[in-house]
């Protein structure tokens, strides 16, 4: 029978005992904070980066980002981890440098289509009517580019966690991942289903969290300015 194999499908109450003793560690919470974290930073940083970069409206700058994303994407990502491994070496840097290789690209390439497709009436409008850069930022660019960002966000970040989880699991000295990778050496299978579970909930409580702050369902149509 399939169920109760060791290392196929143990009983379900098997992983809930699992899961309970997990709870009761304190040291489990240390990795479950450190799998967020990096999660959170690697998504930070390609959130940042590519605004900077897509709002940059030079063909040579998105050509030369547009090769290293095809560079980033071309090659698979145990690639990258191995490089980054002689980069950065084992720990954050690593994990974090992950996360930002997967999620930089759409952050990066629906800032610059939404920069390349502003509505010419907007143009037209701030060639009659200029105003300071300042303003143009906070008042035009960000809640017209907020429509296109927000639902990337809010799915980044749920991705964010299984990626960091992902790269622990070849690079990290803690985290979720790096569980994972001791628990498959010692063939404990109960445990990488409850942390299989742990990852789930995670993700799921992440994803109703924006959706219940309508991060998820934010349309082009919302979000558009007004400058006074």
């Amino acid at each position: 029978m399939v169920i109760n194999s060791n290392l196929i499908l143990p009983y379900p109450h098997k992983v809930l005992y699992k899961i309970i003793d997990l709870l009761k560690n304190p040291y489990f919470y240390q990795h479950l904070i450190a799998t967020m974290f990096r999660g959170i930073m690697g998504l930070l940083l390609a959130l940042i980066f590519g605004l900077i970069f897509g709002i940059v409206k030079n063909s040579y700058v998105h050509n030369s980002i547009r090769s290293i994303i095809d560079l980033f994407q071309s090659n698979p990502l145990i690639v990258w981890i191995t490089l980054a491994l002689f980069w950065f070496g084992f720990g954050n840097k690593t994990i974090i440098f992950i996360v930002f290789v997967v999620l930089f690209p759409n952050f990066y390439l629906n800032t610059y289509n939404a920069i390349k497709n502003i509505p010419r009436e907007y143009i037209e409008l701030f060639k009659i009517y200029p105003v300071c850069k300042k303003k143009y930022f906070f008042k035009f660019l960000i809640p017209y580019l907020k429509p296109f960002l927000l639902p990337s966000f809010a799915i980044s970040i749920v991705s964010s966690f299984k990626i960091s989880a992902m790269a622990e699991f070849f690079s990290g000295e803690k985290g979720i991942g790096f569980l994972i990778s001791y628990a498959k050496t010692f063939l404990n299978v109960e445990e990488v289903y409850a942390y299989a579970l742990f990852l789930f909930l995670l993700s799921k409580s992440s994803e109703f969290i924006f959706q219940r702050t309508g991060f998820l369902r934010e349309s082009v149509k919302n979000g558009f300015f007004k400058i006074n």
